[in-house]
């Protein structure tokens, strides 16, 4: 389907589904030549749909996708059809399979306009394609969502997604009033008002941004997630006060967050330079001596020794220094050497990110083939579906395996290109070193002196 007619599938959808959202109350369509809700086969269906449900909540999504796309291709015209491609679609999306998930979202919109579930499947979409990335049609499904009459959990979400949609376009006013409207019982309460402070930022407004931040740190820790927006929001609100000045804020700020957190070692390097922003030298080598002992092989820590160098000069600790230099040009290789082993290293990992777009493109078209049978709304065979879903649990198997090496991909580019940009700290170090061995000389000669 090219793009301009699926833009236009994608609008008639949208207008069928509000027709219905704002129309009609009742339950999702059926086969009107079998309206008995008691004959046997409906009861199977219901006892089939219930285990599939069970397998659902708890949080057994392939289990749960292949009991539901069975009873679809089985039980074709069972009353809670509507219901089942709605859960089979959360599944998929769960599963990261965004495409398939769509369909089922877009079939529900197609098949069952006048289903409750439509504004449900409204929202769906508008997160799948957030996810994509494509935000105009996320913000179309948004814009769909919204109207009517959808209740307050739909609208939470909806609007969280919306914000953090307008931030990645650079529309903040925008971002800014969604996010304000995302209620405080809702689970995204938290993230909406971390990326309530972000679009304040950006848009220089400093002190609604800190208010913000005050409102999440008035919350109480639920959980491991509450737990990383708080850290993360008192090193972003750490850096802030560092970008204005306010040093000893900004030291306040980093020592709240946790030192079982992924980002303690950045805030333990920013709490360095801040103390050394007040020239406070012997309070910058606790956080500095901290880092380099407990995260050796840390981004930070390279920063971190330089900076605990350069406090060991100051304060005429010129032994510590020069160990600290020391260690430094042992971790660096010669700038001529680091330009060769880049060029290599990047050239195999851009080999390496074709092959895996390639076969990841391949696994999409599988896919797509997969998922478009199981929502033709006839009734076929139930172990086809369980063959398909079996295919596809391969398919999400290998899909994460795949996820997994170019996430390693990326983090190898990303230490490359460290090193391709810190390929003069050697002699930066050695620089370093020469300064440190100089003045302890003059310091000995000043002492000799002395005596």
């Amino acid at each position: 389907m090219t793009a301009t007619k699926h833009r236009h599938f994608s609008h008639f959808l949208i207008q069928a589904a509000l027709i219905a959202a704002i129309s009609f109350t009742v339950r999702a369509q059926v086969n009107p030549f079998d309206l008995d809700k008691n004959n046997e086969q409906e009861r199977t269906a219901e006892r089939l749909f219930h285990k599939a449900l069970d397998f659902y909540r708890a949080g057994d999504y392939w289990q749960s996708s292949r009991e539901m796309a069975a009873l679809l291709d089985h039980h074709p015209y069972f009353s809670h059809a509507d219901e089942a491609y709605f859960t089979l679609g959360n599944c998929l999306n769960e599963l990261s399979m965004l495409n398939g998930a769509a369909k089922m979202y877009e079939h529900i919109l197609k098949k069952f306009i006048y289903s409750p579930f439509v504004p449900q499947a409204l929202l769906g979409l508008q997160r799948v394609n957030y996810k994509k990335g494509a935000l105009s049609e996320s913000l179309t499904y948004y814009e769909a969502a919204m109207r009517g009459n959808p209740s307050r959990e739909i609208i939470d979400i909806a609007n969280y997604y919306a914000g953090l949609t307008y931030y990645k376009l650079g529309d903040y006013p925008k971002s800014i009033l969604a996010l304000s409207d995302v209620s405080i019982k809702s689970p995204y309460y938290d993230y909406g008002l971390y990326n309530l402070a972000e679009s304040l930022l950006r848009m220089q407004r400093v002190n609604q941004a800190i208010k913000v931040f005050n409102k999440i740190f008035a919350l109480p820790v639920v959980n491991d997630d509450r737990r990383d927006i708080l850290n993360q929001a008192h090193l972003t609100l750490g850096y802030l006060y560092y970008e204005l000045g306010y040093y000893e804020k900004g030291i306040e700020q980093f020592g709240l967050v946790t030192p079982d957190s992924d980002i303690y070692p950045d805030a333990l390097l920013a709490a360095g330079w801040s103390e050394a922003k007040l020239k406070t030298w012997q309070n910058a080598i606790e956080p500095l001596t901290r880092l380099y002992k407990n995260y050796e092989t840390n981004d930070a820590t390279q920063e971190g020794l330089f900076l605990l160098g350069r406090c060991y000069l100051k304060l005429s600790r010129f032994d510590e220094a020069i160990a600290i230099y020391d260690h430094l040009i042992n971790l660096f290789q010669d700038s001529s050497a680091v330009i060769t082993t880049v060029k290599k290293m990047n050239a195999d990992i851009e080999r390496e990110r074709q092959k895996i777009t390639e076969r990841k493109a391949q696994l999409l078209d599988l896919e797509n083939q997969l998922v478009g049978g199981m929502n033709d709304g006839g009734a076929g065979d139930a172990s086809s579906s369980l063959q398909q879903t079996d295919v596809l649990q391969e398919i999400q198997k290998e899909r994460q395996e795949l996820q997994t090496r170019l996430g390693q991909l990326e983090r190898l580019a990303s230490a490359t290109a460290v090193k391709e940009e810190r390929r003069n700290w050697r002699a930066y170090a050695e620089y370093g070193k020469i300064r440190a061995s100089f003045l302890k000389r003059r310091q000995m000669r000043r002492q000799k002196q002395e005596h």
